[in-house]
């Protein structure tokens, strides 16, 4: 299994989370994001593409949010966790397999709430939705 990015993009004081049927566990919200290219592509790279694919979005400021290992006892895959400011609105080019992606633009205290109350059921997103949070609130 390749490494996974997740991005929590802010824009204008909302975060985008995307909204996917997945045929394993159902309709779930997340933050965008996919598998990082092991042959050619940094962690960073991963994000910025997986990003733009997803939502448009592109540019900006970007700051790492570190890494998390989300099945440490079966793999050895890490999500690497990103963090997107100041971003220029642009067209999505979702993947065939992303037709029926949607794209919403939560203002972050509710995602914040959603992540807790179980509707953010992506572990890796959760987990930056609320580090992104309460960074939002210290500074």
């Amino acid at each position: 299994m390749p490494d996974q990015v997740r991005v929590a993009a802010l824009v204008d004081g909302h975060l985008l989370v995307v909204e996917q049927y997945h045929y394993l566990v159902g309709p779930l919200w997340q933050l965008p994001g996919g598998a990082v290219d092991p042959d050619d592509e940094s962690p960073q790279a991963a994000a910025r593409r997986e990003l733009t694919e997803e939502t448009g979005y592109l540019g900006g400021a970007w700051t790492s949010q570190g890494d998390l290992f989300p099945l440490p006892g079966t793999t050895s895959a890490r999500v690497h966790l990103w963090r997107a400011e100041h971003l220029t609105s642009g067209p999505a080019a979702p993947e065939p397999a992303e037709v029926d992606l949607r794209v919403h633009h939560v203002p972050l205290a509710d995602a914040a709430r959603e992540a807790l109350r179980g509707r953010l059921r992506c572990a890796p997103s959760a987990a930056l939705v609320l580090a992104v949070a309460a960074s939002h609130r210290q500074g």
